[in-house]
């Protein structure tokens, strides 16, 4: 039987303020990270996004959600109805401790399957049917929007933690505390860059400086100009800040992982 990897990065990542298939992590991005794992335990990958940003080069069959916004199951969906293979194992995009062995040991039950931990039912790191893609759709037009009804319908096996390697797989994160958390766990270089551009520069004498990774107000607050971060917790609004060169931010909450380029410039400089 041929097998298959399915990853979902279309979410919004609302509570983590950034998108979380880009994350740094290990040296990559999250998408590479899980998507890597998958390529050593399956035949095909298929990666499914929104659209609402760019993904690195992936190893990885690329489809668009056909229908935006409809959560996990409409990325099930889809990712089902592009495969060939008869098994899928799913997995979201923050899997960042997912194992190929863990994936292995899921698909060797031959049928959809989830592991069971404290009576949660992991639907996001399971093992669906090809054959249930026309299911989903079914689902979806009556409103029963949950991946484990898919499982129910499909007669999934409940797989409980002592039955797989490496149950850790399952842990994911959704907020940047637990991002960062999660990098203390991690072996890179725990470090991002703080760049300096005109009146930024000359207020604090330097030009590029290596920071601790940690929240965007945090970071700022230790190492920017006094005036950067407001007393309401705000960047102040006489500065841009851009991340990695592509995205201006000016939320404060979100997480800078290692590698991460934070470029700080007044207003007049970046227009």
């Amino acid at each position: 039987m041929s097998c298959a990897g399915v990853v979902l990065c279309g979410g919004r990542s609302s509570r983590m303020g950034r998108p979380k298939a880009l994350l740094p992590w290990r040296g990559v991005t999250l998408v590479e990270t899980v998507t890597n794992v998958l390529r050593q335990a399956v035949d095909e990958v298929v990666v499914v996004t929104s659209g609402e940003f760019a993904l690195p080069h992936l190893n990885a069959t690329v489809v668009r959600d056909r229908e935006p916004r409809l959560g996990p199951l409409g990325g099930i969906r889809d990712g089902l109805h592009a495969i060939r293979s008869d098994l899928a194992f799913v997995a979201s995009t923050d899997a960042p401790f997912l194992s190929a062995s863990f994936v292995r040991a899921m698909l060797a039950f031959g049928r959809p399957a989830a592991c069971d931990v404290d009576g949660h039912v992991q639907t996001l790191c399971a093992v669906y049917e090809r054959g249930h893609a026309e299911l989903s759709d079914s689902l979806i037009r009556q409103g029963r929007m949950r991946p484990l009804f898919l499982l129910e319908h499909s007669g999934f096996r409940r797989v409980s933690a002592d039955e797989v390697p490496d149950v850790k797989s399952i842990r994911g994160f959704n907020t940047p505390a637990a991002y960062l958390a999660a990098l203390g766990e991690a072996p890179d270089a725990r470090t991002a860059t703080l760049e300096f551009v005109g009146n930024a520069r000359q207020r604090t004498g330097a030009s590029r400086i290596d920071v601790p990774v940690g929240t965007l107000g945090d970071i700022l607050r230790r190492h920017g100009p006094d005036d950067i971060v407001q007393e309401d917790g705000e960047i102040g609004s006489h500065y841009l800040v851009s991340l990695n060169g592509c995205d201006f931010v000016r939320d404060p909450g979100i997480p800078i992982g290692p590698g991460d380029c934070v470029i700080l410039m007044d207003r007049a400089v970046g227009g």
